[in-house]
């Protein structure tokens, strides 16, 4: 009896939120940290990542529709993107959702469209942008992009 109830509590529930993965600390990741401390993190939650476009650069699986991407600058870890593909209704609600929680968390944003928030009175910054432009290759199949971006823009380049 004990084991299960052990089970059970060990066991995570799945979240009806599309966006609450969308933080580095959901994958105790710190904009900052070396490259090895990274892929530690990442490997020790089961998160393997790869190679990107560049060598500065490392993605992260998350789903079929969720991925991460990691840019790294002189061995240190300057940014982080989450990236979202969705239906158009359901991206546009995960948009709504992700800027919600970030007001919540941050307040309202420093800069602030339709499809853009722009978080850049702190560090790192945040910016959150939304493709759903149903005239777009994507959204002629109905598909849109939302990603949001913890970023240092100091970090030498």
């Amino acid at each position: 009896m004990l084991l299960t109830i052990a089970l059970v509590l060990a066991t995570a529930f799945p979240s009806t939120s599309r966006t609450s993965w969308m933080t580095p600390q959901s994958f105790h990741l710190t904009i900052g940290m070396t490259r090895e401390e990274t892929v530690r993190a990442l490997e020790t939650k089961g998160w393997p990542a790869k190679k990107g476009r560049t060598d500065d650069e490392m993605v992260v699986d998350y789903s079929d529709d969720k991925a991460l991407t990691l840019e790294f600058r002189k061995g240190r870890l300057r940014s982080v993107r989450f990236e979202l593909f969705a239906m158009l209704p359901d991206v546009r609600a995960a948009f709504e959702e992700q800027k919600s929680l970030l007001r919540t968390v941050h307040g309202e944003p420093k800069k602030s469209k339709k499809s853009v928030l722009v978080y850049d009175d702190r560090l790192p910054n945040i910016l959150v942008v939304l493709s759903d432009d149903p005239k777009s290759d994507y959204g002629k199949k109905g598909v849109g992009y939302l990603a949001v971006r913890y970023f240092d823009p100091l970090f030498e380049r």
